[in-house]
């Protein structure tokens, strides 16, 4: 895969476990990464700058930073989100706000500001989730499942809205991590997503070799 040298890249959620996995698979590809991070998170080696990707005026000087440091934004990739589990009956107004925020507030930020800076071509890589995706499976995460089904409609509709800029999902399901080891040591981890294996499918619709793609949900269902 080639095609990302010298081009910048943007990553949200960089210092998560997602996040970091990305950033590792696109310094392969040499690209120019910019990496949001939380608070005082840096990576090392990477351009980092902290934001929060939920308040319009961080974001917007954000990626004002990244176009400022490369001249142009040419990928941005949105690895920043939350989980909080509960029924929709269970679950507090504040709860599905902060969800919301976290999952599809950001996302919209994100994407609407990178959209801006991209100058006639671009390729957004947002990150949704398996079971939202096919509609099953979402009992007891109904706040985030609205956040993330947002998340692909918004996609989708970046999608019909620019020829230039590709937008697509990657619609994981459960991730090899350990803060779901630690909220599930029962389960059968082996059977988990790889954060690798997501950090490819990321890398592919970044690259030219995506083609035309554009609108298209990757799922990567758990074995």
């Amino acid at each position: 895969m080639t095609g990302l040298s010298g081009r910048c890249v943007v990553v949200t959620g960089a210092s998560g476990n997602l996040g970091r996995a990305v950033c590792a698979r696109l310094q392969l590809e040499k690209a120019d990464l910019f990496a949001l991070v939380h608070g005082e998170r840096g990576l090392p080696e990477i351009e980092s700058r902290a934001a929060d990707v939920t308040d319009e005026s961080s974001v917007e000087a954000a990626y004002d930073a990244a176009l400022r440091r490369f001249g142009s934004v040419y990928g941005a990739v949105h690895c920043a989100g939350g989980w909080v589990g509960g029924t929709v009956a269970e679950t507090s107004l504040e709860a599905f706000e902060r969800m919301v925020a976290l999952n599809l507030r950001s996302t919209f930020l994100c994407c609407r500001a990178a959209l801006r800076r991209m100058k006639g071509e671009g390729r957004i890589v947002n990150v949704a989730a398996w079971q939202p995706f096919i509609g099953a499976g979402i009992s007891g995460s109904a706040a985030y499942a609205a956040a993330k089904s947002g998340v692909i409609a918004l996609t989708r509709a970046i999608a019909e809205e620019n020829s230039g800029v590709r937008a697509s999902c990657v619609a994981p399901g459960t991730m090899r991590t350990p803060e779901n080891a630690k909220g599930m040591p029962r389960a059968d981890q082996s059977r988990w997503v790889p954060l690798e294996d997501v950090a490819e499918a990321i890398a592919y619709l970044l690259s030219p070799a995506a083609g035309a793609v554009t609108g298209a949900v990757l799922t990567l269902p758990a074995r």
